[in-house]
């Protein structure tokens, strides 16, 4: 780890903008609240900002309301991105001039080194990144912190289901549970609860229920404007993708939100089918083995089939 780079470089400037991709997940909101709370004890001006909103599920976790939509005035001395591989994945115009210093903290393979101090580590999550740098810090931090990045491990790893749930993933979730983190209270809160217009939108896209390669793909479809429709939120989908993979034989699962213009495909697999490869076939997709994700600029009608092709290609 780099503790000391990190250190030095957060000492030497005032005001930080934190930001991450689009459609953020637990990783990203936990991440940004725990960095947030570290430049605030050293008594920095921090301001975090989002392109989309935080998801309802993670709306809990203290200090979840100081992310905002609307982009805060600057200048900024450093932009801190969090679990984003590249400044295109924020989905805001800007990014490399919206400060002086860039300091870029990932765990996705695919990270394209864009700050002036990259902490790229090919771990499970960005939270678990974190946790390790505040130890060699020896950083001391309340339970609501140790809450958002529990948080951050639990939902890259699908609630402890995928792949990459390894010993040391364990090690820190056990850490952070000895420092006030509730693994039952926040697995509730993340997983077994939803607004009734949530529920509602689950509702609809189970009948889209699809399987295809010979029960080895299983899909699900989300129109986007469903969810205006029934007064739900972008973030009451999320966790949708993982349902993909509940039937026997499914070796990848595809979750596709779509629009009269548009496509985006949440990928998820079983065991070390590598979901990134399929997702990096389209300019712009990534993630990692068992969770990615890709956009087409096409209608559903023709983007589906093109990213079966890939699919099928890729699983042989």
């Amino acid at each position: 780890m780099t503790w000391s780079e990190l250190d030095g470089m957060v000492r030497a400037n005032g005001s930080f903008l934190i930001s991450t991709h689009l459609n953020p997940d637990g990783d990203c909101i936990g991440s940004q609240l725990a960095f947030a709370w570290y430049l605030g004890t050293l008594g920095k001006r921090v301001a975090i900002y989002d392109q989309d909103p935080v998801p309802y599920k993670f709306a809990f976790l203290a200090g979840a309301d100081r992310i905002t939509t609307t982009r805060p005035d600057g200048p900024f001395d450093a932009l801190v991105v969090l679990d984003a591989s590249n400044l295109k994945r924020l989905g805001w115009e800007g990014a490399e001039t919206a400060a002086r210093q860039i300091i870029n903290i990932d765990h996705h393979r695919d990270n394209t080194r864009f700050g002036a101090l990259n902490i790229v580590q090919p771990v499970s999550a960005t939270g678990q990144i974190l946790y390790h740098l505040f130890e060699e810090g020896d950083v001391r931090y309340p339970q609501d912190v140790a809450e958002a990045l529990y948080a951050a491990l639990m939902t890259d790893t699908g609630g402890f289901r995928f792949s990459n749930t390894t010993a040391d993933v364990l090690r820190v979730c056990a850490g952070l549970a000895e420092r006030g983190a509730d693994p039952a209270g926040i697995f509730e809160r993340v997983y077994a609860s939803s607004t009734l217009n949530g529920m509602q939108l689950h509702a609809r896209v189970w009948p889209t229920l699809a399987f295809h390669l010979d029960g080895r793909v299983c899909s699900m479809e989300l129109p986007m404007n469903l969810v205006q429709e029934l007064g739900a939120t972008y973030g009451d989908s999320e966790g949708m993708a993982d349902l993909t993979l509940m039937a026997e034989k499914v070796q990848v699962g595809v979750f596709v939100k779509h629009t009269e213009r548009q496509t985006h495909f949440s990928l998820r697999s079983k065991n070390h089918v590598d979901v990134s490869r399929m997702a990096r076939r389209v300019p712009g997709g990534g993630g990692h083995v068992n969770a990615a994700g890709c956009t087409i600029d096409e209608p559903i009608a023709t983007a589906l089939p093109r990213m079966l092709a890939i699919i099928g290609q890729e699983l042989g």
